[in-house]
């Protein structure tokens, strides 16, 4: 009679706890970056991936734009949010302001490595320190975010000159463009 009490108990809980589950919000992955942008004088953060330009970014008047990514999909990344890394002018914080929903291209972002006393830095095949190393990073780099798993442990990246692409453990980078991350 226990049993059937107990057992009976279990179910009448099942349907609550596989609801809360699944009503449980969805977690952002959030990659935090700063502005690299190797190519142009000004940076481009669109309305949608290759739409229109919503705001204009630039590196040549000393700015250090640091942005908050989510939502990776085919080379785009989604801007949840932007500040800058030294001193904010009013006018900057503007441009921030507008920059938040909008699309930037993974190539114009980057991400610092913490190798600072010449660790040796694996890429590997999937986010799990058991697959195979794809590639080794031996000094300081920027690489740029191309994917997140696991709660933000860790980071898909693609080196600066494309040829190499892996995860990393995300303790081992930076999102600050101005200093290192000790």
């Amino acid at each position: 009679m226990k049993k059937l009490l107990f057992s009976l108990l279990i179910l009448a809980l099942l349907p609550a706890v596989k609801a809360s589950a699944t009503d449980a919000p969805k977690q952002k992955l959030v990659v935090e970056t700063f502005l690299s942008d190797p190519v142009g004088e000004f940076t481009n953060v669109r309305e949608k991936p290759n739409g229109a330009i919503k705001v204009r970014f630039s590196l040549a008047n000393s700015s250090y734009p640091c942005f908050g990514l989510v939502d990776y999909n085919n080379g785009w990344w989604k801007i949840d949010y932007c500040y800058e890394a030294a001193d904010p002018t009013p006018e900057y914080e503007e441009l921030c302001r507008k920059a938040v929903g909008g699309y930037i291209h993974y190539s114009c972002v980057g991400i610092g490595t913490r190798n600072y006393g010449g660790q040796h830095i694996p890429l590997y095949a999937t986010a799990s320190k058991k697959s195979k190393v794809v590639y080794t990073i031996k000094e300081e780099t920027i690489v740029s975010p191309v994917g997140v798993a696991r709660g933000g442990d860790w980071v898909k990246v693609k080196t600066i000159d494309g040829k190499h692409e892996g995860w990393i453990q995300s303790e081992w980078l930076c999102s600050n463009p101005l200093t290192n991350c000790c």
